[in-house]
């Protein structure tokens, strides 16, 4: 899993997503045979970490609790964006460098745009 860093952080979460974490309704997530990536954002440190999981409510609780080491220091992280998919190899792919340039082209930039519309006043400096 890699850790990503732009200019900006999100506030915006999905609908379908009650307090950073996916709704009861949302019936795909029971499955057990299904595979996520998502993307997590760290508003403390403006920074965006894409990983991938069979069980996102755990993972994201994990992350959250410090359990992960290449998250621990950027606490707390909030869910911004997941996928649903049917084996892990395309998780994991989506995760790969064409899901992130996806994500970055297409979810990031829609992510930031309705952060700034909800209040933000400038773009944090960069972490690089």
């Amino acid at each position: 899993m890699d850790l990503c860093r732009i200019s900006g952080a999100v506030s915006h979460t999905s609908p379908r997503l009650r307090n950073g974490m996916p709704s009861r309704s949302f019936s795909v997530e029971r499955n057990t045979n299904m595979y996520y990536c998502y993307i997590l954002s760290s508003s403390k440190f403006h920074i965006f970490y894409f990983g991938s999981a069979n069980d996102l409510k755990a993972r994201l609780k994990q992350h959250n609790n410090g359990e992960v080491k290449s998250t621990k220091a950027h606490l707390p992280w909030k869910l911004v964006w997941y996928g649903a998919f049917s084996t892990e190899k395309e998780a994991r792919d989506f995760k790969g460098e064409s899901g992130k340039a996806f994500a970055y082209k297409r979810l990031v930039p829609v992510a930031l745009e309705k952060d700034f519309s909800t209040g933000r006043k400038s773009s944090p400096k960069s972490l690089t």
